[in-house]
């Protein structure tokens, strides 16, 4: 995994439910807003869960029980972020996803699926991405 600078603090992790993998094609959706903030898919399944976390200072992580992980199977998961600060967004780019989980100005969570196809996928804050709040990891 690389790491930003001392402003970022990167932490990516995965609970895999089943083994199943990508077939490629794959794509984030979201279908609508809960009245808790929470936006979800329709039709998904999913293969496991990533928690992310932006705010309320300069970091951004994924995570899964407190633990590093360099790399995440190809599969179908949900991912949900804990958005910490208005000042921030937690935006997932990578093969087949441009998915802007949160924007700037909103604080709460928000939970999308994301299928991830092998590649190198990287998780940022737009706004601070040239400072280093960003993370990468990679998709096997």
């Amino acid at each position: 995994m690389k790491r930003g600078t001392i402003f970022a603090t990167v932490i990516v992790s995965l609970t895999l439910a089943f083994g199943a993998t990508a077939c490629g094609g794959g794509s984030s959706s979201s279908s609508g807003e809960t009245a808790e903030g929470t936006t979800t898919s329709e039709g998904a399944s999913a293969s496991g869960t990533l928690d992310g976390e932006v705010g309320p200072g300069f970091t951004i992580e994924v995570s899964q029980n407190g633990e590093d992980a360099e790399s995440v199977n190809a599969g179908t998961y949900t991912l949900k972020v804990e958005d910490k600060s208005g000042s921030h967004n937690f935006h997932l780019i990578g093969p087949g996803v441009d998915q802007k989980v949160t924007e700037v100005s909103f604080e709460g969570e928000k939970t999308v699926t994301v299928t991830l196809q092998k590649g190198t996928y990287t998780y940022q804050c737009d706004p601070h991405a040239s400072s280093g709040m960003k993370g990468t990891f990679e998709v096997t």
